[in-house]
């Protein structure tokens, strides 16, 4: 009788310490709800590089709608590249993109010729845009990095 009084204690010792455990545990503050979300950006967000934008005498604009060629007036002193892309949706539903870089030899003026379409053994396949093409141009230069964003309607 005593060995069976034995077990009883044993196992009445086991619930007690799991129902305690189980207490502890979900009564615990959960810390990921507890953390505000400004806490949450600072820990998981990498800071952004604010790169200023060009000065508003920097005119891009895009003549064509398969060859084309992008020109670009204004550019500031100083500049030796600029490195653009340009990214459209297409009638089938794709998003494409056009991506380069322009070499700046002093002048105020660059101009480059795109393909909005894919070539491959003097074969092209244009692409047909439908709606505006969005471009993003980054000038480099003896003044660091500098943004234009812009949008274009290439059948003006």
């Amino acid at each position: 009788m005593n060995s069976q009084k034995n077990l009883y204690i044993i196992i009445g010792g086991i619930i007690f310490v799991l129902l305690a455990a189980a207490i502890y545990f979900f009564t615990l503050p959960d810390k990921a709800t507890s953390e505000t979300a400004e806490d949450k950006d600072s820990v998981f967000e990498e800071p952004r590089e604010v790169i200023p934008t060009v000065d508003s005498s920097v005119k891009v604009t895009i003549k064509g709608k398969t060859e084309a060629v992008i020109q670009v007036s204004g550019i500031p002193d100083g500049t030796k590249e600029i490195e653009y892309e340009l990214s459209y949706n297409t009638s089938t539903g794709s998003i494409e993109g056009v991506f380069g870089l322009i070499e700046v030899d002093g002048s105020d003026k660059a101009s480059e010729d795109v393909t909005f379409g894919t070539c491959s053994s003097g074969v092209c396949r244009y692409h047909a845009i439908k709606g505006m093409v969005s471009g993003t141009f980054k000038f480099s230069g003896s003044y660091g990095e500098k943004l234009l964003e812009s949008t274009f309607d290439l059948d003006k």
